[in-house]
């Protein structure tokens, strides 16, 4: 397959630069948004992002629930930068699908795909993609499809030059390696081998060799895909039962599946940020029929898409376009289970690969029909652009207000538990405790055994000062799910507040059992102990949460204050001086430091 030339030209770059005001017209109204649901998990409450230990964490450990380490380190690199401002985070997401529109571009000019710049276009705007951009946590997504196309990219390359640099293994490896760090974002790209096997295809008929000359490709994408198994086996959620459900409906769901996200790509007018749950009955016919249209589809494809004559081209792009769609669902089709299908099945962001088979199809058909058609399909083409950037900007408002995203999902989805909970979230953060504990209440009349929406409740209540009620919310949650370290710390917070301080160690103790970098919790337990008159033993609590948070004022001055108190003011000096580097102007770290200065001159202690 040659490679076109790629000449430095004015075209090339006015093409790239209208993708990029593209994506800048779609996606700019949700930089300003905040952090939204599972936000908390990935980022603003993950003590390995906040930790300095976090980059072994993720790299060599097995605390983390994926093994996704590219992605983990982008997110911690990008703490020490942001923080709790979630613009940075968003501004990243919106430059990563910036790139990999324009490397789409690239990956189809490259195939000489008719169309190239429109297919990469509507990728750029398509309403489906609002979702994996405007979402922090989707930064998976953004990242494996980065690496993924610069994969292909490299192969590319490398086997266009081939012939004129016989044994030139330079870019081959290159691509592997891109390949390597996609599979570290996200195990969704885990197809490209198959995909290079589908590009050698269209180009001839396979041979034996091919699947040979893929093999490291193969064996990078099964041991990955054997580790994150394992992960996923050791998750938090690994042991509960997302769905019970047996093969049969299975597979009737990934028949409805197919045609969901089809229909959704092509006629992207109504998103839900989480859909209703599917309620599948193997015994009404009509849950037969996707399936049984999918498999039609599905046959009679590749019967016309075999034949290599020019004039059956279209059905061997028909049949690419279909294969890779698939192929690209199939880890979502529900065959197997991840926990967000404990509330649903299907999500836009599961559709972020899918769509480049349904955009590129659609962009070649567009590139054909302009030929017979040059004033009024170009028309249709703008007009469809244009309109899929107001559906995306519209959307991607939206994802910049959470509570109205979530007011909006509740409308679309009145019985989603999980919406009722992430609701409620929202509204304690906004200080309406009576509207959060309302909501979570929902969630609960909704889901019974909701260990999330328990322990929210707990901390609504405990915020409204209502400790006793919200250690039976926490407990609650601790017997539906005993592995929460949350929970315990919660629990913990709460014996403290009621003044049960040695009822709250073990609770501590088991959060960091189950959490060993979480630095909140290694200061709680020295509270704890310290209340117990056990300032020595909750010495070394202190000093492992400043070591694990430096730069956490509120540690540095609890560590300071029981090195005075276990009388080492000379020692207590610097971290009141730590403190007020972070806070100049605390009064209290001032006056406490003039004391511990007065202490250390007079000799007062080590």
């Amino acid at each position: 397959m040659a490679a076109p030339a790629f000449p430095v030209s004015r075209r090339l770059w006015l093409g790239a630069a209208a993708l990029l005001a593209l994506v800048a017209v779609a996606y700019l109204p949700s930089v300003r948004g905040g952090f939204l649901w599972d936000d908390d998990a990935s980022l603003t409450t993950n003590p390995a992002i906040r930790s300095e230990t976090g980059l072994r964490d993720f790299w060599l450990t097995t605390r983390t629930p994926d093994y996704w380490p590219v992605t983990a380190t982008s997110l911690w690199a990008e703490w020490r930068l942001w923080g709790l401002d979630a613009t940075g985070y968003r501004v990243t997401n919106l430059m990563l699908h910036a790139g990999s529109v324009l490397l789409l571009w690239v990956v189809l000019r490259r195939l000489r795909l008719p169309g190239a710049w429109f297919a990469a276009a509507l990728f750029a705007v398509h309403p489906v993609n609002v979702e994996s951009v405007a979402w922090i946590t989707e930064r998976k997504n953004l990242l494996a499809l980065v690496f993924f196309l610069l994969s292909v990219d490299g192969f590319l390359r490398w086997r266009a030059g081939r012939p004129a640099r016989p044994g030139s293994g330079g870019g081959y490896a290159l691509s592997l390696a891109w390949f390597l760090l996609a599979m570290l974002s996200k195990g969704s790209v885990v197809i490209l081998p198959v995909v290079l096997l589908g590009i050698i295809a269209w180009e001839r008929p396979l041979r034996a060799k091919d699947a040979v000359l893929l093999a490291p490709f193969w064996a990078v994408a099964a041991a990955l895909t054997l580790v994150n198994v394992w992960f996923q086996g050791h998750h938090l959620h690994a042991h509960e039962v997302i769905r019970n459900l047996g093969a049969t409906a299975r597979l009737l769901e990934a028949g409805g599946v197919v045609w969901f996200y089809l229909g959704h790509a092509v006629l992207p007018l109504h998103q839900v940020f989480i859909y209703p749950q599917w309620q599948v009955r193997p015994g009404a016919a009509a849950w037969w029929l996707p399936l049984a249209a999918a498999l039609a589809v599905t046959i009679l494809l590749w019967r016309r898409g075999r034949d290599r004559a020019p004039a059956a081209r279209w059905w061997r792009g028909a049949w690419f376009a279909w294969g890779f769609f698939g192929l690209a669902l199939l880890p979502v089709m529900g065959f197997t289970d991840v926990y967000f299908m404990k509330f649903s099945l299907v999500a836009d962001h599961y559709e972020h690969l899918a769509l480049i088979g349904v955009v590129a199809f659609a962009a070649a058909a567009a590139s054909a029909a302009r030929r017979r058609s040059p004033a009024l399909v170009p028309t249709l083409m703008v007009l469809l652009l244009g309109g899929m950037t107001v559906l995306s900007a519209r959307r991607a408002a939206l994802f910049g207000d959470g509570e109205a995203l979530l007011v909006s999902t509740v409308r679309d989805n009145p019985d989603s538990a999980m919406v009722h909970n992430n609701l409620g979230v929202i509204r304690a953060g906004q200080g309406r405790l009576p509207e959060a504990v309302a909501e979570f209440g929902s969630a609960l009349r909704l889901e019974p055994g909701y260990a999330d929406a328990e322990r929210n409740l707990g901390l609504a209540l405990a915020r409204e000062g209502r400790a006793d009620e919200a250690v039976a919310h926490y407990e609650a949650a601790l017997r539906l799910q005993p592995d929460m370290a949350e929970a315990h710390d919660d629990l913990g917070n709460a014996l403290l507040v009621l003044g049960r301080p040695a009822e709250a160690v073990p609770h501590f103790a088991a959060a960091l059992q189950l959490a060993p970098a979480d630095a909140e919790a290694e200061c709680n337990l020295g509270i704890a102990l310290a209340r117990l008159d056990r300032v020595a033993d909750a010495l070394p609590h202190y000093e492992r949460a400043v070591q694990l948070e430096p730069g956490n004022a509120l540690l540095q001055f609890n560590l300071a204050n029981a090195l005075m108190r276990a009388g080492r003011p000379a020692a207590a000096v610097d971290h009141y001086r730590a403190v007020l580097r972070l806070r100049p102007g605390n009064a209290e770290a001032q006056s406490n430091l003039a004391e511990a200065l007065r202490l250390r001159a007079s000799g007062g202690g080590p």
